[in-house]
């Protein structure tokens, strides 16, 4: 492919010592950088006219490798920067003469790279030593234990024009002199600097980019790490990927003794004997994850990253040490540094086809030739031909090539080639369709191809997410600490990824599984569970993309996701027990149980109840009308589970109950249409025996442990919280209410508001006897006539207040906001109380509100209005309570959960119910006040 450059035109201006190296000077017009060191440094012009280009080569090389005792920082950085600019100079002249290929290029700079790095290295121990940090007697020996490690291409000496080099600094604590500093300290402070003498940019340029983010977590380790600490990092938290850059790994500066034992002791973390299944997967998923399709769509592109870019040279490096990996543990002889010789070490074996090895040898050297001439350029690192065809023309030239045509051309071909043997590694025909370019989340450099991926995905800050699943992957989280959890959840990711992009909304649904994952304890479990049954994982990112409450409820409780695979999902919401409300309703019979394990028993099985619910809401819009009656019913059946045991805690201390109770709901509860977030509005009646005078005592205990019962946080967690402030007297009055009290109170001293929320009260658990006289009492005092302008007056002052004392937080505060939920209720309630002689049946809003009509009370337009608004204010409070930790407005909802609460309530899409409900609203205001001011004699006088 490469080709001696042509002779320079007469046209072209060159100098006069430039004129006498014709291949540099037909470079310098394609190469800024080149045209900038002939000007920069004559003299090397000079002697690689004289002494020849080779000899100018290794001169540099020797004069890098100068003991750097007794001379200055400065001085040291003064002479490697002109080192490393003569070594630049004689190999563009080598290698683009044709003289030398890759091979040897690389090599040699390479090489030097190891002396720049040893000299720098020794000159900030001089520092340090000068400066009593460290004791260094004898000069003529490296600093004893501390050492650099060269990996990727530095480490397989095959660094290119313009590679920055990958290293990690160690020191050994058990051997490194430090003095007056502190080894860990004394130690990086030497890093520091000698980071500094080769990559800072002075007057005289810079010699090597230094990249130290290989060594074990780099954001959280200082530059200069303990062998100590790196043993027991690989031991733990060590990746495939970083056992596929420690294959390259060798000491390149400082105390190679002490470096060779460090990766002697590596060894059985790099090379391991017996490869396990999941090491086998994962290394299976970080290649889907390079490329997660095959095919050679995009290879047509001009645009091209030569190291990164599918069919360029990461592929062929990967194909390679892949296979090392897997059989370097039982073969030593596949243990090299270099990619072709690790590919003629594979083919010697047998596990790779000689002419695959072959060619893919052929297509790396010539890849990397490409990307020298890429950084010959500018010396700037990167590796991408341009999509701008000046800037391919200028590479195409230093190539050789005179037309750009040939030159796309050929790449193009090589690409095809590279990705053709690269695609069939290891290949699976469940491979993930649909995910297009790289998923890659190894390594410690953001994948450019991976952002442009998860952008087109749909992901807002796609480098925020590399971020975050590359901590996932440095075993941050208690899920990930453990390498089967890791290697698990690679395998898990392209697909995790085509789901979040599904569901409209990927920022949200990975933002629910960032929260689900942090909050694990431990992930293998969970994750097996995933890669077993992937349709759990389906439902549970489109759950994760509307419910972050319910991505936070499965964190802390991940044994929920099980009650997923116990079916039922095709029947009614409200027979869809899976045993567990039965598990809920054993407790109440169940005589054995002490009162805390009966709390924690009824908590168990509510938890998978009450989680199916919403789940079950949250995946199916048909759901909604029931769900209320079956978070209800759930309630009730917790109730009565617990209301035994409450008896049975206080006769415990206070011997045989001496009377009947019963536990009667209210509001929501009492409605029969609760929420996923309502709390229980409850009152105790109890009726005491003849003569028993202990009966109050009793009853309040017995309240009390009920209360305890359902809302006290125990290892299983809480069920509900309970407010009991709607009993007679509300928080001055007595817990438990006896039952002539109860008749007292509401015929005496109840306010209007308390009659009006008497309407919803039912009885739920106790004595059946009782529980009918407490229900007759009910229907008795709604029945009594009060002064009907007064109940109106009253129930206006009362929304008056609460609209100046407790206004809606928002838009979507669909209970409090004007026209809402709050304003049926109360006209439910108040139209009950003005006309106590007329048949509400079960008074039921339901039931209720169609007998006003019936009553003459409203009309059948008004009617509609009421009931329509009411539905759609229940809906969305429904789905808000499932899926949200609280009322907010709609900018702040997840598009998933738009969507399903519009499809739910039968509209187009949530701004449409938004428009319509306010329209409604609005209307229902008017319905409100029309009935309810004062002055108004509609309520009062039915028309008929």
């Amino acid at each position: 492919m490469f080709h001696l450059l042509p002779p320079v035109s007469s046209e072209s201006s060159i100098d006069a010592d430039l004129s006498a190296h014709p291949v540099l000077a037909n470079a310098t017009a394609s190469s800024p950088y080149l045209q900038r060191l002939c000007r920069y440094r004559p003299e090397t012009l000079q002697r690689i006219n004289s002494d020849g280009a080779e000899t100018t080569v290794r001169n540099a090389i020797e004069c890098a490798n100068f003991c750097a005792d007794g001379h200055s920082v400065d001085e040291v950085k003064k002479t490697l920067r002109h080192c490393k600019s003569d070594i630049h100079l004689s190999l563009a002249s080598l290698d683009l003469s044709c003289t030398w290929d890759w091979d040897p290029v690389t090599r040699t700079f390479s090489e030097f790279a190891d002396k720049a790095a040893d000299t720098a290295l020794r000159a900030a121990c001089f520092k340090a030593a000068e400066s009593g940090w460290i004791e260094w007697s004898d000069r003529d020996q490296p600093v004893l234990g501390l050492f650099l490690l060269a990996l990727g291409k530095h480490g397989a000496m095959e660094l290119n024009y313009s590679s920055d080099i990958d290293i990690i600094a160690m020191y050994d604590p058990d051997i490194f002199p430090s003095a007056s500093r502190s080894a860990g300290d004394a130690a990086v402070r030497i890093i520091q600097l000698t980071a500094q003498i080769l990559e800072q940019q002075t007057e005289h340029g810079y010699v090597l980019r230094v990249d130290l983010r290989l060594r074990p977590d780099p954001r959280s380790t200082p530059v200069a790490v303990s062998t100590h600490s790196a043993d027991l990092y690989y031991e733990s938290v060590g990746q495939n990927w970083k056992r596929m850059a420690y294959i390259k790994a060798r000491p390149c500066a400082g105390d190679t003794v002490a470096a060779d034992a460090f990766l002697k002791e590596l060894e059985p973390f790099i090379w391991r004997r017996h490869l396990d299944f999941w090491a086998l997967e994962d290394i299976r998923a970080i290649k889907n994850q390079i490329h997660s399709t095959g095919g050679h769509k995009g290879l047509e592109n001009p645009e091209f990253d030569v190291k990164l870019g599918r069919g360029g040279i990461r592929e062929i490096e990967f194909f390679a040490q892949t296979q090392q990996l897997i059989h370097g543990g039982r073969h030593p002889e596949l243990r090299n540094r270099r990619t072709v010789d690790a590919l003629e070490a594979l083919a010697a074996d047998g596990h790779v086809a000689s002419e695959t090895a072959s060619e893919l040898a052929e297509l790396y050297g010539l890849l990397r030739g490409i990307e020298h001439r890429v950084q010959m350029l500018n010396d700037d690192h990167t590796h991408t031909l341009s999509h701008r065809e000046e800037q391919r023309e200028r590479v195409a030239h230093l190539c050789g090539y005179a037309e750009l045509a040939a030159f796309d051309s050929d790449v193009r071909e090589m690409r095809e080639k590279v990705h053709t043997h690269y695609s069939a590694l290891f290949h699976s025909p469940d491979q993930l369709p649909g995910v297009e370019g790289n998923l890659v989340f190894t390594g410690v450099d953001i994948d450019p191809g991976t952002v442009e991926t998860l952008e087109s995905l749909g992901f807002s800050d796609a480098k925020g997410v590399i971020a975050d699943v590359q901590s996932w992957h440095r075993g941050k989280l208690r899920a990930t600490k453990t390498q089967r959890s890791r290697q698990l959840l690679t395998a898990l990711e392209a697909r995790l990824f085509q789901l979040m992009s599904e569901t409209g909304n990927p920022d949200a649904a990975f933002d629910g599984f960032k929260t689900f994952l942090a909050g694990l304890s431990g992930g293998v479990q969970t994750l097996s569970l995933f890669t077993a049954n992937p349709v759990i994982l389906d439902d549970l990112i489109a759950i994760f993309s509307m419910a972050p409450r319910l991505a936070r409820d499965l964190a802390s409780n991940p044994n929920l996701i099980e009650s997923l695979l116990d079916g039922g999902f095709t029947d009614d919401i409200r027979e869809d027990t899976c045993g567990y409300v039965g598990g809920v309703a054993a407790v109440q019979t169940n005589h054995d149980l002490s009162f805390e394990d009966a709390m924690n028993e009824v908590r168990r099985n509510f938890r998978d109840a009450h989680f199916r619910i919403r789940f079950r809401l949250l995946n199916d819009a048909k759901l909604l009308a029931d769900a209320g009656h079956c978070f209800s019913d759930l309630a009730d059946t917790c109730i009565r589970a617990l209301e035994p045991h409450a008896i049975k805690a206080a006769e415990a201390s206070l011997g045989p109950a001496s009377g009947k109770w019963v536990i009667c709901g209210l509001g929501k509860l009492g409605n029969r249409d609760l929420t996923a977030r309502s709390d229980l509005d409850l009152m105790v009646i109890y009726d005491p025996d003849e003569g028993a005078s202990s009966a109050a005592n009793f009853f309040t205990r017995a309240t009390q442990r009920l209360i305890t019962s359902l809302s006290a946080q125990t290892e299983e967690g809480l069920l509900y919280e309970a407010d009991m402030q709607l009993r007679p007297s509300g928080r001055a009055g007595p817990v438990a209410v006896r039952l002539s009290a109860f008749a007292d109170y509401y015929r005496n001293d109840a306010w209007t508001w308390e009659h009006m929320a008497l309407t919803r009260l039912r009885v739920i658990a106790g004595d059946p006897g009782l529980a009918d006289r407490v229900m007759a009492e009910k229907q008795a005092q709604l029945s009594l006539p009060r002064p009907k302008d007064m109940l109106i007056q009253d129930a206006w002052d009362m929304r008056q207040r609460l609209l100046k004392e407790r206004p809606p937080k928002n838009a979507l505060d669909v209970k409090l906001a004007k026209g809402g939920m709050m304003d049926v209720e109360f006209l439910a309630q108040t139209a009950q109380l003005v006309h106590p002689e007329a048949d509400w049946g079960d008074r039921t809003l339901e039931t209720v509100l169609p007998k006003t009509v019936e009553y003459g009370l409203l009309s059948d337009g008004e009617l509609r209005s009421l009931m329509h608004t009411y539905v759609m204010c229940r809906g969305l409070q429904a789905y808000q309570r499932a899926a949200l930790d609280r009322a907010v407005d709609q900018t702040e909802w997840p598009e998933a959960l738009k969507r399903i609460t519009a499809k739910a309530l039968n509209v187009e899409d949530f701004e449409a119910l938004l428009s319509l409900l306010f329209q409604q609203q609005e209307a229902v205001w008017s319905i409100f006040c029309k009935q309810m001011q004062p002055e108004t004699t509609e309520w009062i006088s039915p028309s008929r």
